[in-house]
């Protein structure tokens, strides 16, 4: 018994020699503790013809837009601090680069559901994610006016009540509001035009009075429903990133395709009416993609919603 508390006492001994220095007459050291917060609401939005109007999509902090299938996109909308009863529609479900997004910012994902194997990747890695029928049917609706599937709708309100509930707390910070460094002199870009997939082309407008960029796509401007007018994100962050096939169809029996979001990579950023060639870094996987300057910092972008595209390795983007 004596040997045993004499072993406990050099282990606790030792354990204070870290915290606060066991065996000596200094005071103890206090670390500076790293603030902590729930993580974001990560809302899946489809973008097909026939989810259109979309809504909410003005009120996020950051969306990220990908390739889901036949040449449609799909949206993970996050929400830092959601509130507000405006509408978040139409939720529809989730893809593998949803999970890998999700290890990037550590929220909880809102979503419609998803084909097995994504489900049993969600299970088994115990991400937060809701759907239609969580808790008694409390983060969702649907709506009358709109076909089913792309009727189901949230808003900000049961956006943060599922957050305040499920969210894990993180600590990571994103980079302070800002301007990109202006040398080299970033050349003009009032318009950038480029294809995300095979039949969604893109096209954003630069308003200086509004400081952001109109999206408009093949027929016509990208509405918010909840504003009446285009999306206008403030910047516009186009990666460079290879997609392949996830090894198995989705829900409607189209290959489901995943996304090759880790490492590093070439990014063009669209900020005040003016390109600014980066690169995006996805280094650490547990932690949200930086988007780095030429001057090899990270970039530091004016505050409100960024828009970030993955299109394919090599996709021409024009801009004047």
């Amino acid at each position: 018994m004596r040997s045993w508390n004499r072993r406990l006492s050099r282990l606790a001994c030792g354990l204070a020699l870290v915290l606060a220095g066991c065996g000596t007459t200094a005071g103890p050291v206090t670390p500076t503790p790293t603030p902590s917060r729930p993580g974001p609401a990560m809302v899946q939005i489809e973008n097909s013809i026939l989810a259109r109007p979309l809504a909410g999509l003005q009120q996020a902090d950051i969306v990220y837009e990908y390739l889901a299938e036949g040449g449609i996109t799909r949206m993970t909308a996050i929400y830092f601090k959601p509130s507000g009863s405006q509408r978040t529609e139409p939720v529809r479900s989730a893809r593998p680069v949803t999970i890998k997004l999700w290890h990037a910012y550590h929220g909880v994902i809102f979503f419609s559901g998803a084909n097995i194997k994504v489900l049993q990747a969600i299970q088994g890695q115990q991400i937060p994610a809701l759907t239609e029928s969580t808790d008694g049917g409390a983060y969702f609706s649907r709506d009358s006016s709109r076909r089913a599937p792309h009727n189901l709708y949230t808003d900000g309100d049961r956006l943060a009540q599922g957050q305040k509930k499920y969210a894990p707390k993180v600590t990571y910070q994103l980079p302070a509001p800002g301007e990109p460094a202006a040398s080299p002199a970033p050349p003009a870009a009032n318009r950038v035009v480029f294809d995300q997939t095979n039949s969604h082309r893109v096209t954003y407008t630069y308003s200086a009075g509004d400081s952001a960029y109109a999206y408009g796509t093949e027929i016509g401007p990208l509405i918010d429903k909840n504003t009446g007018q285009p999306i206008k994100p403030v910047n516009v962050v186009v990666i460079q990133v290879a997609h392949h096939d996830a090894g198995f169809t989705d829900v409607v029996g189209a290959p489901a395709v995943d996304f090759d979001l880790q490492g590093t990579g070439p990014a063009d950023v669209f900020s005040k009416g003016h390109r600014y060639k980066a690169t995006w870094d996805v280094s650490n996987p547990e932690l949200p993609l930086k988007v780095v300057g030429a001057d090899g910092k990270p970039m530091h972008l004016p505050a409100g919603l960024t828009w970030i595209h993955l299109v394919d390795p090599g996709t021409p983007i024009t801009s004047s």
